[in-house]
């Protein structure tokens, strides 16, 4: 007699008080069925809930008269890899996040938190049984469905209709004659992909170098490897030959990008490349084309998947490589939910798990993963000159103040202004960023001085000229934009502040002869919307394309031979540790969309503050140094990648957000957390949000906090999150 199993089970509960594993019997008819991984219907006090199986053992916990048994399983095979779910249970003690939550990751797009929110789309099949029936010599549409089936066999009703230009009706007529048999069929809801040309490539000696490093590694320690390659390098050919030599081994990749607008880009790239062995999964799909793509993935018909962010948890049963292009990205940083992972440490485990290999790839890598690089961590294999040999751009500081004092009143400076009369008349291209999205960043009364606030928010709202609406980027509240100040009644409300949207309509009207496109948040709300604008801009259908940090990440045009960069020193504004980072990293990847084609680039960058180091250093190309002077600065205040930074933020009302961010912090010290390694309790630097004050404690440690898994009870209208390694900190 064969010894019984039980089964471990999280319970799909948002709740800490249940945030452990429950075990459970399998009855005797899903013995041997159930494993690691399934999707169980379990009673759970009066309840029956969608639960995850976790564990199985041959050991009782409890009496066994006491055990409540699974009811079902929910699906045929497990719904999760037993290597994801050991990569859940890691996200969950690593982030001090819920076990449930982490879960929620691998499920399948449409199944998650316990709700089945789409399936498989099916359509209807048509099969010719009869190929020659006797038909009524007046039974036209019957003839023209049997003609085309004579020659198809089968094929989709919709289809078939449209081409005998007839209805369903003829269908029906004919299957009760024997003619035809009418099914159902699964559907694809497919993705498109558009494979550009994929000429012979001829490596360089650097190139070989790296994939040689990469692939031996492969073979031995599995250690990261950072490939710190100048913009234009050929990282992504690299990345190519890699993935390559991973499939002819019998094993499967990811590619993560930062932004879904890169998505098709490199899709269509590695599409030319592996063909049908690529799919794209990204949440700019409709949920049910991201279903469908989830489904190939588990079902191994695919071998590459190219994704954002969420794509490092695609269900591919044979994974051996997972890479990061531009790692550096913040968008790599989950900041929703109770488990704010960083993408970058969740593809290290999860390689380390399954015997993986990971490839980190930037121009500009994040100082933590370049500083592990020296500290051999990591591996590092670099790509210091473009290929071909094509010069890096000339990059070009001009000091706004000057321009003012000179008298320019615009916001395009004299040098910027002459590179853009130049394109006039040719089919050269330009790109123009300025990070700060609407048409004027705040309104303000002239006479008294109010700027119109968000009601919810402690933020200005933003004008959409476009829209005549007033927006918070917050909370996503609007109105319109009164006619008078809500508070003294004057008539004398003026915009103040530049955003791509005035930017837009100045280079119109100061550069009639230049056709400009606009890609933000504002401008990409629909589906396709990334793509369409890309495509229209490589076609040749405009010759500015204008945006926010979207335009400065991985996109490659021939034809920019110019790229501007308007207040360049906004980021350095902001009260972050990494504030100077992200501007190098912003200035270094926007000059290195100019001059990637056989026409040397120039870089125009306009700043108020010049002569900050982080544009220093953008300017002559020098990371090294970037990274000499930072890592100095971060060293000497015990930030990472010295110390772990842990934030902790309290939201609710007022007076109990403030209490429970000081009772957590009274915690930390008397488990042991010395004051000086606390900075606050304080007022997040944004105070308030959808309504909610917001408190905050920022925590420096040597190692992962055991306290955080331990943090006393607060009042029930108090949000805590913990976010570990933030990225901001407002």
């Amino acid at each position: 007699m064969k010894q019984k199993r039980y089964a471990g089970v999280i319970v799909d509960v948002r709740a800490e008080a249940v945030n452990r594993i429950f075990q459970y019997a399998i009855p005797e008819r899903y013995q041997g069925q159930i494993e690691i991984g399934h999707r169980v219907l379990v009673p759970f006090g009066r309840r029956k809930l969608e639960g995850y199986v976790v564990e199985l053992t041959n050991e009782l916990e409890v009496a066994e008269q006491k055990l409540k048994a699974i009811i079902k399983p929910l699906d045929l095979k497990p719904a999760i890899l037993p290597s994801l779910v050991e990569l859940a249970r890691w996200m969950a003690e690593t982030y001090a996040g819920l076990f449930s939550e982490a879960l929620q990751y691998m499920l399948p797009p449409a199944a998650r938190y316990g709700r089945e929110r789409v399936g498989v789309k099916t359509a209807q099949l048509v099969t010719l049984l009869d190929p020659n029936p006797a038909l009524r010599k007046n039974a036209w549409a019957q003839r023209r469905v049997l003609e085309i089936l004579q020659v198809r066999g089968e094929m989709l009703a919709a289809e078939l209709l449209a081409l005998a230009d007839t209805s369903s009706s003829t269908l029906r007529a004919l299957e009760k004659q024997g003619v035809i048999s009418l099914g159902e069929v699964r559907v694809e809801r497919k993705v498109e992909v558009d494979p550009v040309s994929d000429p012979a490539v001829v490596l360089t000696e650097q190139q070989r170098q790296a994939v040689d490093l990469i692939l031996e590694e492969m073979q031995g320690q599995g250690k990261p490897v950072l490939l710190h390659g100048v913009t234009g390098s050929g990282k992504t050919e690299v990345y190519l030959q890699v993935i390559g030599e991973v499939l002819r081994s019998g094993k499967q990749a990811i590619v993560l990008v930062p932004e879904i607008a890169l998505t098709p880009q490199i899709l269509n790239r590695f599409a030319a490349r592996f063909k049908d062995r690529v799919t794209v999964l990204h949440s700019a799909l409709s949920l049910g084309e991201r279903f469908d793509q989830w489904c190939k993935i588990r079902d191994g018909q695919v071998d590459v998947v190219v994704g954002a962010r969420s794509a490092v948890f695609a269900p591919l049963p044979r994974l051996g490589l997972i890479v990061l292009d531009e790692e550096h990205e913040r968008t790599y940083k989950q900041e929703d939910g109770s488990i704010r992972y960083q993408t970058r440490e969740v593809a290290i485990k999860r390689c380390a798990l399954v015997g993986g290999q990971v490839v980190l790839g930037s121009a500009t890598p994040a100082l933590e993963s370049y500083h592990k690089a020296l500290q051999s961590e990591y591996l590092l294999a670099e790509l210091p000159e473009r290929v071909e040999q094509r010069p890096l751009p000339k990059i070009e500081v001009v000091d706004m103040r000057e321009e003012f004092a000179q008298g320019n009143r615009s916001m395009f400076s004299q040098r910027l202004r002459e590179e853009l009369d130049a394109l006039v008349g040719t089919r050269r291209q330009a790109i123009i960023l300025l990070n700060r999205r609407g048409f004027a960043n705040f309104v303000l009364c002239r006479e008294c001085g109010e700027v119109l606030g968000c009601p919810n928010c402690q933020v200005s709202l933003t004008y959409h000229k476009g829209e005549n609406r007033l927006k918070c980027h917050y909370c996503l509240h609007q109105e319109a934009l009164p006619s008078k100040c809500p508070r003294c009644a004057s008539r004398y409300l003026r915009q103040f502040g530049v955003g791509t949207e005035q930017l837009e309509e100045a280079l119109g009207k100061e550069f009639p002869g230049l056709k400009t496109l606009r890609l933000d948040a504002d401008t990409t709300r629909r589906k396709g919307a990334h793509a369409a604008i890309l495509r229209q801009f490589a076609q040749g259908q405009a010759q500015v394309l204008i945006g926010t940090q979207m335009v400065a990440k991985g996109l490659d045009f021939p034809q920019v031979t110019l790229v501007g960069v308007l207040a360049a020193d906004l980021s350095l504004r902001f009260p972050d540790i990494r504030s100077s980072e992200r501007t190098f990293q912003l200035l270094t990847q926007v000059a290195g969309r100019s001059g990637r084609g056989e026409l040397p680039g120039t870089v125009v960058v306009q700043a108020y503050e010049p002569n900050h180091f982080a544009i220093e250093m953008a300017r002559s190309h020098d990371y090294l140094g970037f990274y000499r002077k930072e890592i100095g600065f971060r060293r000497s205040l015990g930030y990472p990648p010295f110390r772990q930074l842990v934030r902790i933020l309290c939201s609710g009302p007022k007076e109990k957000a403030e209490e429970a961010c000081r009772a957590i912090a009274a915690h930390l010290v008397q488990q042991g957390t010395a004051q000086r390694d606390l900075v606050g309790p304080f007022p997040a630097p944004v105070g308030r949000i959808q309504g909610r004050y917001r408190w905050q404690v920022l925590v420096k440690s040597d190692g992962p906090l055991q306290s955080l898994n331990a943090l006393p009870a607060v009042d029930g209208e108090v949000q805590v999150t913990i976010d570990l390694d933030p990225l901001h900190m407002l």
